[in-house]
């Protein structure tokens, strides 16, 4: 579970810092005080992709640590992920966000990535945000939902890897069967761009260097008479600057020990007249460039024509054009016995669709020992929920296997979906159709619940899953993820009180704002602040008797009335 969370320049947050313990956390404060950069980063230390604009103004970088304390079957499994050994007491992770667009990783305290971090995240955190339960409308989703109860995701791993395999395979087969067609023209049209390209001798840099000199060299004229004046000002013109610097630095030389000033002075024009002759020898160097012999002069000219000419004839400047030779270098080289592979490639791909077929079964096997199961788990929840006289059932449909493999994906041949019905006499139908916000959002929670067990998962993140119901829901909402949290830790945001009440601990967002400058602070709430903090969550605006005592008797009801509230 995660233990410690830190925060640093993330969004309106300078410095903030979460102890969480064990059973369920609350999270509440008003509307854009900062909590959803809290839940950013929850998602970041999971290893999700994040913009550079998080970077709090001012700043070059945010940094995200978390430290988690790992269960031991977790941590073994960790480790063969990572390859490394992760004992059970501490994990840190750590993530920087640099505002200039890239990102680094820390995986106890060794540089990772975030592919790396993406594969253990799943049993560290998982973050169940606002819209959230509209994934119960797809499909896909609902079949992930079934796997993941099932402990399916492994050997859905398998059938993914053959069905990638051979879908890698049939495109390859595919490439090679229209290049057989094609291969004539297309062979005499990629020799043609190499040997021209090849004897154009492409350089990378020289068009622009080219440009660069050939815009010099036409102001020739104007560049030596400068260089001219300034060498006669400094240097051949009677009294010049470098001449009354030598004159300067002997007359006063001779008094340099009188006062400290004059040595001073003396290294300084010592100093000068050194840079001016090393300026002096510079300006000679340039005009020894513009020198230029004129045969010289004509080369780049045509030189440059030529490089336009073929930037012009392919659409590409010198630098794509280099590149662009490697590449048909590279597709003349594979061309070459291309026709010698399809065999191998086909016999292949029968092997792949055979191994395939036969996970696709496996898999749909599986899947139908734990359907009723999960309905079944899932329809327990609907008491506590509100949902008594709703009805859930699963439909597993296998594809049309007539086409063979092609009416396959990534997670098999199946098409999974949960239909529902609320009241008695309304017949099932797809959760999109028939369910409400409201409903969404207890469905998903019932679903969680049913997962939590299975999915191994330490730390369940719940974005406002209470958006959309009233307060006598809430309180049932509240007692559910105060369930979830006897087994698991549960974080969740919220603005309902009969919510919050149910948290082992109350955390509070604030944004304050001093002079120009808007921070985030985060700060753990108990004892009477606990109470007017629910209580202004009852009322809205202020705590006054009458809601600070519904606070609380809410407190009480929830078992979280005790020591620290009289304190």
């Amino acid at each position: 579970m995660l233990v410690h969370l830190s925060v640093d320049d993330l969004g309106l947050i300078e410095h903030a810092e979460l102890e969480m313990g064990t059973g369920l956390q609350v999270l509440t404060g008003d509307t854009g005080v900062g909590k959803s950069m809290l839940l950013a980063s929850m998602a970041i230390l999971r290893g999700d992709r994040t913009r550079s604009d998080v970077v709090r103004t001012g700043c070059q970088k945010a940094v995200v640590r978390g430290i988690f304390h790992l269960s031991e079957s977790n941590a073994v499994r960790i480790s063969e992920q990572l390859g490394i050994s992760v004992e059970e007491d501490e994990l840190i992770i750590e993530r920087e966000i640099h505002r200039e667009g890239r990102s680094r990783c820390r995986i106890d305290g060794r540089e990772s990535t975030t592919t790396l971090l993406k594969r253990i995240a799943p049993l560290l955190i998982e973050v169940i945000g606002q819209g959230h339960a509209l994934t119960l409308l797809q499909p896909g989703a609902q079949l992930d939902f079934l796997d993941r109860f099932g402990g399916l995701l492994e050997l859905r791993g398998e059938h993914a890897h053959n069905w990638r395999e051979a879908r890698q395979l049939e495109r390859r087969i595919h490439q090679l069967e229209e290049g057989v067609r094609e291969r004539s023209d297309r062979r005499l049209h990629l020799e043609h761009i190499v040997e021209e390209l090849e004897t154009a001798s492409l350089i990378e840099g020289e068009r622009s260097s080219i440009e660069t000199d050939l815009e010099l060299l036409e102001e020739r004229d104007k560049v030596l008479a400068s260089i001219e004046s300034v060498r006669q000002g400094f240097l051949e013109q009677e009294n010049s600057i470098l001449d009354q610097l030598g004159s300067t630095e002997r007359d006063l030389r001779g008094l340099a020990s009188l006062h400290p000033g004059i040595a001073t002075l003396v290294e300084g024009c010592s100093t000068a007249s050194v840079l001016i002759g090393d300026a002096l020898r510079g300006l000679s160097e340039v005009e020894s460039d513009l020198d230029l012999d004129p045969e010289l002069l004509e080369q780049k000219r045509k030189r440059f024509d030529q490089l336009v000419i073929l930037e012009q004839r392919y659409h590409r400047d010198v630098e794509q054009l280099i590149s662009y030779l490697r590449e048909s270098r590279e597709e003349l080289a594979v061309m070459g016995g291309a026709d010698d592979e399809l065999p191998d490639l086909r016999e292949g791909l029968e092997r792949c669709i055979s191994h395939l077929c036969e996970g696709s079964h496996r898999l749909h096997k599986a899947r139908l020992e734990i359907v009723q199961k999960l309905v079944a788990d899932i329809t327990v929840e609907f008491k506590d929920l509100g949902l008594v006289k709703a009805r859930l059932e699963g439909s597993l449909v296998p594809v049309d296997s007539s086409n063979g493999w092609n009416g396959m994906d990534e997670k098999g041949g199946d098409r999974f979906e949960l239909l529902f019905s609320a009241n008695p006499g309304e017949p099932l139908q797809p959760i999109g159709t028939v369910a409400s916000g409201g409903e969404l959002s207890r469905l998903m929670l019932a679903l969680q619940r049913t997962l939590a067990d299975a999915s191994g998962t330490a730390t369940l993140i719940f974005d406002e899953i209470d958006s959309g119901v009233g307060g006598r829901m809430g309180a049932v909402i509240g007692e559910k993820l105060s369930q979830i949290g006897s087994d698991h830790q549960v974080l969740c945001v919220t603005h309902l009180p009969q919510v919050a009440c149910h948290g082992v601990r109350h955390h509070r967002v604030i944004k304050e704002t001093k002079g120009e400058v808007t921070r985030t602070r985060l700060e753990e709430v108990s004892g009477d602040d606990r109470v007017k903090e629910i209580a202004m969550m009852l009322r809205g605006d202020r705590a006054t008797d009458r809601s600070l005592e519904e606070a609380r008797e809410m407190l009480v009801e929830a078992g979280h009335f005790g020591e620290e509230l009289t304190r």
